[in-house]
């Protein structure tokens, strides 16, 4: 997104009352920080980390550091694509306190913390909590037209983590992840009207499932980038 559409984007979600985390990579931290208004408006900032940073745990180290020198509350990193994920107790000794994943590694540690039925997330080592993204999926043309198209379809009870948009995706464009994230935000408006939907941000997925906060469990996250 150009500057003015980011800018648009945040005065609407901030009319909305909706919490979005943006998601930016290492040396983008400080600049989306600045744009948003600081790391704790409108839902917070998480780091993008990549596989590369996985590789050893002074890489990790590193990376987190930096991360953290930019954003000295940073407690939230979204990890994409199918490496497993590796070095969690580092994550929590970095301050990482939610790690939004693609997939769920087959990690056999168990569970330490239990979640709540129907919601894609677990507690691998203690003070971290990895959340299951939903698949992100690219409308074609007639999907774009429809008023549901693309728009998130919850089960009772769920959790569900929207992606919105990624700068390098190739299926995505400024103006289609401007348009999406529009839509999304009407249909969120329309179902807290009418359902029992929380809408949270991932850095308080910690304080939703130790029940410290008070909104009703069973909703959805919303996230973009």
């Amino acid at each position: 997104m150009s500057e003015s559409q980011l800018d648009d984007s945040l005065k609407r979600c901030h009319r909305a009352t909706v919490p979005v985390t943006w998601v930016a990579k290492i040396k983008e931290l400080l600049g989306v920080c600045n744009a948003v208004g600081g790391a704790d408006r409108f839902g917070g900032i998480a780091v993008e980390l990549i596989p590369a940073d996985f590789s050893s745990r002074q890489s990790l180290r590193e990376v987190l550091r930096q991360a953290r020198r930019a954003i000295p509350s940073l407690n939230a990193a979204v990890f994409r694509g199918t490496t497993p994920v590796t070095h969690r107790a580092l994550l929590v000794e970095e301050g990482i306190r939610t790690l939004c994943v693609d997939r769920f590694d087959d990690a056999t540690h168990g569970n330490r913390r239990p979640a709540p039925h129907r919601w894609a997330c677990r507690s691998i080592v203690w003070g971290l909590w990895e959340v299951l993204s939903a698949p992100q999926c690219h409308a074609g043309l007639v999907g774009r037209m429809l008023p549901w198209g693309m728009l998130p379809r919850l089960a009772p009870a769920s959790l569900h983590v929207v992606h919105v948009g990624y700068k390098d995706d190739p299926g995505d464009s400024p103006q289609g992840t401007r348009h999406q994230l529009e839509r999304l935000l009407a249909w969120i408006e329309r179902r807290r009207c009418s359902d029992r939907l929380c809408v949270a941000s991932l850095s308080d997925m910690p304080a939703l499932l130790s029940g410290t906060e008070q909104t009703p469990v069973g909703g959805s996250v919303l996230k973009a980038a």
